[in-house]
């Protein structure tokens, strides 16, 4: 969490249509009572004018001297909620300040604004918030507006300040059924286009149904049992690393939507996430990275892939051309991912045949390119 001070600059209050009212009342009892000889009205008009200065200086006084201290972290996830404490304190060391009312950008749509009514001298009030931001990227210099009209309403004093804080956006993160099947699979997702679980792990229990699972793997001895569903469990090798390419194949005369771009890329966020979780070496490559190849030897430390990703820009490309090259020269023979926002009926049976399994994936399907025989016999 960052700590971030705000920077200051001096406002004036301006009058509010209250306090307009009370000087042309208070000027008018003047003219009139000087008119007709009346000191009583008069002596109430000069008391309007001075209730004026007392509560222009009252109000110029109560927003002097109260510093912010707004707590947020440095990374986040878009979409994610995230704590952000905002807390005000009154450096002064006679007055209090009242009536103070502080507009944030970080602050959540439905708090609209942190109230404070009275901070006495020397003290402080703090608030924690459940907030979130929902673009990714850098998020650079967001303010926020101090606001009070005390005393009576008669001046109202806006200050506005820039932020100095700076905050990474990653990408949400997301995985469909068939991507987690297949990182849990050793990377040898289900070669039909769709989002089953494959069996190639050993059998070490059994665990609950869930959506995404094949219906000939349910245990329907233990159903009729229990009337639960339960669907044998499989214990799968951890692979030794895999290798992440992105691209955005875009045939002339396609529409892609950005919307579906940013979809990949949450994509791309889960399958780093879940590297990572499982303690998955790998390496990651595509425009985000200039097209050079990206290693992740320690998956714990992931900060640098999903900066790129954060800041990942839409460039569609009309050829496979990259593509095909990163794969020819990719070393060994683990598992590939190809992750892409077009459809991968576009572009899967356009990429090389290569000695590995090459798991195409887009916003909806997951289809594997399995080695064939003969291209392990002409490696050995």
């Amino acid at each position: 969490m960052s700590s971030v001070v705000i920077k200051k600059s001096k406002e004036s209050p301006k009058m509010t249509p209250r306090g307009k009212g009370l000087v042309g009342m208070s000027f008018a009892m003047v003219v009139i009572g000087s008119m007709i000889g009346e000191s009583l009205v008069v002596q109430l008009g000069v008391f309007g004018v001075i209730v004026l200065l007392f509560a222009y200086y009252s109000a110029k006084q109560n927003v002097k001297k109260l510093r912010i201290l707004r707590r947020i972290p440095r990374t986040v996830f878009s979409g994610h909620d995230f704590n952000f404490e905002l807390e005000i304190i009154n450096q002064k060391r006679w007055m209090s300040s009242r009536n103070i009312m502080i507009y944030d950008h970080f602050l959540p749509f439905s708090e609209k604004g942190f109230a404070c009514d009275l901070i006495r001298p020397g003290q402080s009030l703090a608030e924690d918030f459940q907030t979130r931001v929902v673009k990714r990227g850098t998020v650079n210099g967001k303010g926020y507006r101090l606001v009070s009209d005390f005393p009576l309403g008669l001046f109202h004093v806006v200050k506005r300040r820039r932020g100095m804080e700076v905050m990474q956006v990653y990408p949400r993160p997301m995985l469909t059924a068939a991507i987690k099947s297949t990182v849990s699979g050793s990377g040898e997702g289900n070669s039909s286009m769709s989002f089953v679980h494959n069996n190639d792990g050993e059998i070490c229990g059994s665990r609950e149904f869930q959506k995404g699972d094949k219906v000939n793997q349910i245990i329907w001895p233990a159903y009729a049992r229990t009337g639960q569903l339960y669907v044998r469990d499989y214990d799968y090798s951890t692979p030794q690393k895999y290798s992440l390419v992105f691209h955005s194949y875009s045939p002339s005369g396609k529409l892609i939507w950005p919307e579906v771009f940013e979809h990949s890329i949450s994509l791309v966020t889960g399958l780093i996430l879940m590297c990572r979780d499982q303690n998955i070496p790998f390496e990651i490559c595509g425009p985000f990275t200039g097209w050079k190849m990206m290693e992740i030897k320690n998956p714990r430390f992931v900060s640098k892939v999903l900066n790129c990703l954060a800041e990942a820009q839409h460039y569609p490309e009309s050829d496979l051309e990259v593509v095909s090259k990163v794969l020819v020269t990719l070393s060994g023979t683990h598992p590939v991912f190809v992750i892409s926002e077009a459809s991968v009926d576009t572009w899967a049976d356009k990429l090389p045949q290569l000695p590995r399994v090459i798991n195409c994936v887009d916003n909806d399907v997951l289809k594997s390119k399995k080695p064939k025989l003969k291209d392990f016999r002409s490696v050995a």
